[in-house]
């Protein structure tokens, strides 16, 4: 009986020691938080990406990485569960709240320092919920994969290049047009503001979107909110067209500041004048807390300064006016005259006076030049820098 008992735990431990692996191999999302939710879902994306693209692309929220470093863990979870040689962990220690990513085969290539932090973790950071901000994770990889060119092949995979590129990928915005990571809305302001912002947007084919944050991350306010705009795929069209405003609470950094940036068409329509405009609109009603007030000053701002149109009545209004001040003082001047008579000799005005000789004597001659002005860097609109992705931006930054 005892030998019988043996060999069904045996056979048992067998079955399972088979069953882990093949399990295993097709799991790319660990949570030991249980803080995501709906695993099944995004399970299914990342192997979608698996099998379209070979690469693997997998994710882990740990309360703890224990002895290891995040880099370690990453790379230790990649080995044990990867289906692909080519692939990427985006590493979460929710206990310590850092992040890591270890990268394999040729995501070391496609996937440089600034497209992991600036696009994958934005993506992945930046969302009310971890379910979407897993989704946004998988978008990310899969639009870098997809602009890459990186399709599973359908034989043997070639070498990999060696060259490594550097350029910029714009990629799809996956975050809302109202990113409150500062926490100084309600979730109905939020949606509230959103709604505006689309309405706004779509009158004017822009992308105008508002962002609060508690720190710049050791960044200065305008790279901060150039980064977050490239690389988090904001603006409309082709040329990525648009504005975003940032409001720092200086609560982590120690000083507020707010930050506009501008880029494609909304350089045009923003100027300096009218950034500061909407800088002095805001900044009073920030100080005091009110930031609903705040960021209606700025749609407002934002709205006045990109229509170009003119009200109607306002041209024959300034043609009345200027036509009753013109005649009110030709009447004024002309008064002042009815003590003036026309005399019939020009005697009567020259009085006695008569000329014996006239001379023409030249002086001296004094000239002077000046460089002619070099046109500024904004042309019509507000001027411009460019930003760590190389693309141009507009806007500007105050600390208050």
């Amino acid at each position: 009986m005892k030998n019988k008992v043996f060999a069904l735990l045996t056979a048992v431990v067998l079955c399972l020691t088979m069953i882990i692996p093949v399990s295993a191999a097709g799991t790319h999302i660990f949570d030991s938080t249980n803080v995501i939710g709906q695993l099944p879902t995004l399970e299914a994306v990342a192997q979608n990406i698996e099998d379209t693209y070979g690469f693997s692309a997998l994710l882990t929220v740990t309360d703890t990485t224990g002895d290891k470093t995040t880099y370690e863990y990453g790379e230790e979870l990649f080995e044990a569960n990867a289906a692909k040689e080519d692939g990427l962990v985006l590493i979460y220690d929710y206990g310590e709240n850092v992040y890591n990513f270890y990268c394999a085969g040729k995501a070391e290539e496609l996937f440089s320092g600034d497209v992991l932090e600036g696009t994958v973790w934005n993506a992945f950071a930046y969302t009310e919920t971890y379910y979407d901000g897993v989704l946004g994770y998988y978008a990310a990889v899969e639009n870098i994969l997809k602009t890459n060119n990186t399709a599973a092949p359908t034989q043997a995979p070639t070498e990999a290049p060696t060259e490594q590129t550097t350029e910029f990928v714009p990629t799809e915005r996956t975050l809302p047009l109202v990113v409150d990571n500062a926490d100084v809305l309600t979730d109905a302001e939020e949606a509230d503001f959103t709604a505006k912002l689309e309405a706004l947007g779509g009158k004017y084919d822009l992308e105008i979107a508002i962002l609060t944050v508690d720190t710049y991350e050791g960044k200065d306010g305008q790279a901060y909110a150039d980064d977050f705009y490239d690389y988090n795929g904001y603006g409309y069209g082709e040329n990525d067209d648009g504005l975003m405003i940032v409001f720092n609470t200086g609560k982590e950094d120690g000083t507020r500041n707010i930050t506009l940036t501008t880029h494609g068409t909304a350089i045009d329509y923003i100027t300096d004048l009218e950034r500061d405009v909407m800088f002095e609109m805001m900044i009073p009603k920030l100080k005091s807390g009110e930031y609903t007030a705040a960021f209606e000053a700025f749609l407002s701002e934002a709205d006045s300064s990109i229509d170009p149109s003119v009200p109607v009545l306002f041209i024959p209004l300034s043609v009345v006016i200027g036509f009753a001040l013109a005649f009110l003082i030709v009447k004024i001047q002309a008064s002042k005259l009815k003590t003036v008579r026309a005399q019939a000799n020009a005697a009567d005005y020259v009085g006695n006076v008569m000329l014996t000789s006239q001379y023409d004597n030249f002086m001296y001659k004094n000239v002077t030049s000046s460089p002619k002005a070099e046109s500024s860097s904004g042309g019509s609109g507000g001027s411009t820098h460019t930003s760590s992705s190389g693309r141009t931006h507009g806007g500007g930054s105050r600390n208050f």
